[in-house]
């Protein structure tokens, strides 16, 4: 029986994920704040909910991905949430990335409502990932909640791996996020490095073809940051909001992480610095004042 999903925020990820869903022939409904960006899915075949209790109520599965754990509580617990729907066995997938105590608290209280599950499953890849179809989703529930949604991630999704109970997923992508944040900002240093010494820095993508600094972050993020203008990547703040839950949890479990604490305020200083929403905008605080990032930017 092909489930009935249900697509919760329309932003930059979410957007691309639930156009794929629909091409992929599940029936689909959408919901957003902004009821302007449901338009497209409408005008490609989807039905557009009143509110996420509307939503639920005609969908088996319903995808979140919107900005915070705020966003998350409110969809699930505010008013016209999905805890006011009638329970039937629905499962809510969250692709968002909010700490794993919000997660095991949000969904507790909505299975105590009317029985709704709940799989965490924020992805990485970033918006080109989500286009393709190729995303990464680490997950965090039961196993049967997992099972019964293989065929809808595999809508945009290539590796799809459940890490453990509740929770699970979203400790996973704070694992990610402080590999991602460490290794952009190595390929930042090595970058005005670069143009120190007269270098190209797209150049290093061929002479470290092959070796052990060859990694996708370094090819894919180098020219994207090199851009002033380039903001295909999102928002630099979402990084800084992933590393303060990585802090949060290290300080609840007494996990050492001075790299982590480091980079957060430097991506933290490097926001105020640039527009976040400009790829790579962090290399401006290496630059230094007088750099064309921010003279350039309209902003």
């Amino acid at each position: 029986m092909t489930l009935t999903v249900g697509f919760i925020g329309l932003g930059v990820m979410g957007s691309p994920l639930a156009h794929r869903v629909l091409a992929s022939g599940f029936p689909l409904t959408v919901w957003n704040r902004t009821p302007d960006r449901t338009e497209p899915l409408h005008e490609a075949g989807a039905t557009v909910a009143a509110s996420p209790a509307d939503l639920a109520r005609t969908c088996d599965v319903i995808a979140l991905c919107v900005t915070d754990q705020r966003a998350v509580t409110a969809v699930a617990l505010g008013p016209d949430g999905l805890h006011t729907a009638p329970g039937r066995g629905q499962l809510v997938v969250d692709h968002s990335s909010i700490p794993a105590a919000t997660t095991r608290t949000v969904a507790g209280r909505l299975r105590a409502a009317n029985g709704m599950s709940w799989l965490d499953a924020p992805v990485s890849g970033g918006t080109p990932a989500a286009e393709r179809g190729t995303l990464t989703v680490m997950a965090g529930g039961s196993r049967y909640d997992f099972d019964r949604v293989q065929g809808l991630l595999r809508a945009y999704a290539r590796q799809i791996t459940l890490m453990g109970p509740l929770g699970a997923g979203q400790a996973t992508k704070l694992c990610n996020q402080i590999i991602v944040a460490a290794n952009i900002w190595g390929v930042a240093e090595a970058a005005t490095l670069a143009e120190a010494a007269g270098i190209v820095p797209e150049r290093l993508l061929q002479a470290l073809a092959g070796g052990f600094a060859d990694t996708p972050l370094l090819r894919h993020y180098l020219p994207h940051m090199l851009d002033p203008h380039d903001d295909t990547l999102g928002t630099l703040t979402d990084l800084v909001k992933d590393l303060d839950a990585a802090l949060a949890a290290a300080r609840a479990t007494g996990a050492p992480l001075p790299l982590t604490a480091h980079l957060a305020e430097l991506l933290r200083i490097a926001n105020r610095w640039t527009p976040p929403r400009i790829s790579g905008s962090f290399i401006g605080l290496l630059r230094g004042p007088g750099h064309t990032d921010t003279r350039d930017d309209p902003s």
